[in-house]
């Protein structure tokens, strides 16, 4: 059985492979991460994942359910564990992924969890989550 696209996605992430993340997107693809970062267009692609990588040591994502509801579409929950270039070490933290492929590759790649802060802002992971100006209880 071949490999799903989410799987792919997550190799070429844990492996900080940027060239092989970016040439799964399509020209216009667009990419939503946890944080809420926005990328729409392999270059923008490209850059938010380069700015993700910098403040990692290594990450592993592992998936734990799959779906394939239609032809194109891929829905996954999986757990991610970081390591800062401080060494400090987050995770695992729950998050589902949303991916929509199509012919030029990845159409659409959205990945959820609690909109967060990014990474390097705090070593203390979901204790200091805020939104709406206001301190987020985690689930």
């Amino acid at each position: 059985m071949p490999e799903s696209p989410v799987a792919t996605v997550l190799a070429a992430i844990d492996a900080f492979d940027i060239d092989a993340f970016t040439a799964l997107f399509a020209p216009d693809g667009r990419l939503l991460t946890v944080d809420g970062r926005i990328a729409n267009g392999r270059e923008e692609v490209r850059q938010v994942i380069g700015r993700f990588s910098a403040d990692l040591r290594a990450t592993s994502h592992r998936l734990t359910a799959e779906w394939h509801p239609e032809p194109d579409v891929w829905i996954a929950e999986l757990d991610a564990t970081y390591e800062l270039t401080n060494y400090a070490q987050l995770g695992p933290y729950a998050r589902a992924i949303i991916l929509r492929n199509g012919s030029g590759g990845i159409h659409e790649l959205r990945i959820y969890g609690l909109h967060e802060r990014p990474l390097s802002d705090s070593t203390r992971g979901y204790q200091e989550v805020f939104g709406s100006g206001r301190w987020l209880p985690t689930l």
